[in-house]
């Protein structure tokens, strides 16, 4: 049975736990700030877009009022006296409705909001799909921290053994004191790369809790390989990448999200110099006494409806304002959504340049190993049989240490070029849930 580790459980400081690819990315897209915040505005637009489609609905709106006039005006009439032109009291009760039967800023608004609602939504891609590259190149980073570590500390381990060996043959006598100090000298000088290998892991680590949006504080330990693909589809040719780029690109969608997004906002502004016309009706009772004492009795019924048709002739420049500041804003989107795109296309050629380049070098640096390990092994034959110096030895050992190490670094360039094309292209797995 596997235990499955929740964000709250990773979230505990002082324990460590040990995450696959999968259980990172799912933490990260959990309870990342940006993440969540996006996932929030995106809500937020989807409310406002699906309040504005509603416009024609009638709103309703019920009242109750109660008031007490203080001055009370009167008139004089000759042989009759004061007579008062209203009562102290007043009380009212009722419910007004109003249906828009041509309103203009009703659709547009509709618009409007519908096409923000999609920029939202396509920010929200986009800002999953960095959470989750982040997250895939700092577990990958650590990976090789790892793979670093066991390669200074190999190469560590083996200068000891050297330097015994040679402590060994000049007791014996068959090598000088030079030689010794040289092995002595070479083991010592792999203990500062040892120490770096071992720091940097820390930092790795430190880099993909917060990747994953916990605390730098918890312990993660991982479960996984460097020669461990990421889980994504990789195209075999740029021109299928770039297909796939045209349908799922979070970047493609916000360039067209922004560019309709800036001509609602241009048809909005445009609808505020035409009419609206409005339906309303009343339906209320009222009550006016001279004490605050009222009963049903005093209470008469009014209803009235009405046709309103409102023509906007002057604002005081402020709709001609808004219209040519619309204008203005969806020139200035046009430019960004066609520099988005052109961004777009320059990435993924770049991703797949590099991703060629860190296949070739990983399969270059694999047959490096190989050989380094068969010419170090043939190195310490010989000089156990005296037929080599120690430096021989010694630089034979170190083509291995740099070989594995740039195996090492080649492997993780080459998960994060497949972690960049997935991410240009929009088909990077665990975002979009």
């Amino acid at each position: 049975m596997k235990l499955v580790l929740t964000p709250i459980m990773l979230l505990a400081v002082g324990v460590t736990y040990a995450v696959t690819l999968d259980e990172a990315v799912s933490t990260a897209l959990e309870i990342r700030g940006d993440v969540q915040a996006a996932r929030s505005e995106h809500r937020a637009a989807q409310w406002q877009s699906r309040g504005a489609t509603y416009w024609f609905l009638p709103s309703v709106t019920g009242q109750i009022s109660f008031q007490r006039d203080h001055d009370i005006r009167e008139i004089e009439v000759p042989g009759m006296g004061s007579l008062p032109m209203g009562s102290e009291y007043t009380s009212m009760a009722g419910i007004t409705v109003q249906v828009p039967l041509y309103v203009p800023q009703g659709p547009a608004g509709a618009r409007l909001y519908g096409r923000s609602s999609d920029l939202a939504e396509a920010r929200l891609m986009s800002t999953e799909l960095d959470a989750v590259s982040q997250v895939i190149k700092a577990f990958y980073g650590v990976l090789l921290s790892q793979r670093m570590v066991e390669v200074a500390e190999e190469a560590l381990e083996i200068a000891r053994e050297g330097y015994e060996l040679a402590q060994a043959r000049y007791d014996a006598g068959t090598i000088s004191r030079f030689e010794l100090l040289q092995s002595h000298v070479a083991w010592q000088n792999r203990k500062p790369e040892a120490i770096s290998a071992r720091s940097a892991l820390e930092t790795a680590r430190r880099g993909l809790a917060v990747a994953m949006g916990l605390d730098d504080t918890v312990e993660v330990e991982l479960e996984g390989f460097l020669e461990a693909p990421i889980h994504a589809s990789i195209p075999t040719s740029l021109s299928e990448a770039r297909r796939l780029m045209e349908t799922h690109s979070p970047e493609l969608a916000m360039a067209d999200a922004m560019r309709l997004s800036a001509e609602a906002g241009v048809d909005m502004a445009r609808s505020e110099f035409l009419p609206s016309l409005v339906f309303q009706t009343d339906y209320y009772y009222q009550a006016m006494r001279d004490d605050y004492e009222f009963s049903t009795d005093d209470y008469d019924r009014s209803w009235s409806t009405s046709i309103s048709l409102q023509i906007p002739i002057f604002d005081g420049l402020s709709d001609i304002s808004g219209y040519n500041a619309a204008r203005s804003e969806q020139l200035a989107s046009y430019s960004e959504a066609r520099a988005l795109k052109q961004s777009s296309g320059l990435s993924l050629v770049q991703a797949w340049n590099s991703l060629e380049e860190a296949r070739e070098r990983v399969e270059s640096t694999c047959a490096t190993v190989v050989e380094a390990e068969e010419g170090a092994e043939i190195a310490r034959v010989s000089y156990e049989a005296g037929m080599i110096t120690r430096l021989e030895m010694d630089q034979a050992f170190l083509a291995l240490t740099s070989a594995r190490s740039n195996h090492a670094q080649s492997l993780f360039e080459l998960r994060s070029a497949e972690t960049d094309l997935t991410r240009t292209m929009g088909t990077m797995k665990g975002a979009g849930r």
